[in-house]
């Protein structure tokens, strides 16, 4: 199991990246908007104004995106076709994705998972 995050910095993609996770089999998940830190140090803490990056370079909303996933294949497939889609995931100007091994789970619907030996 594994525990897939998404940092969506370019917003006009959201549909692309949604639509993309429904596509490989991940329907169930969380969304978060927000802002990014350094516009937030940049109007509550002026010292930070000069040593943030121009507005131009990174966007001042982004969305976060998490999710389970049950295998690591659909993080690649996930890749595969935002790619196919045209979003250029590499340069990670448009997103940023984390896959994070799960060593133990608890809900409803399972009890605590053995450890791996």
């Amino acid at each position: 199991m594994y525990f897939l995050i998404i940092q969506l910095f370019k917003t006009e993609y959201k549909e692309d990246v949604l639509l993309a996770m429904t596509t490989c089999g991940i329907s169930k998940g969380n969304m978060f908007e927000g802002q990014n830190i350094d516009n937030i140090l940049e109007q509550d803490v002026p010292i930070f104004a000069g040593l943030i990056n121009p507005e131009s370079e990174r966007a001042r909303q982004t969305i976060m995106i998490t999710a389970v996933l049950d295998k690591k294949d659909r993080m690649q497939m996930l890749m595969q076709l935002l790619e196919e889609a045209g979003i250029e995931i590499a340069s990670g100007e448009i997103l940023k994705t984390i896959l994070l091994p799960v060593e133990m789970t608890m809900d409803g619907a399972t009890s605590w998972d053995r450890e791996k030996k």
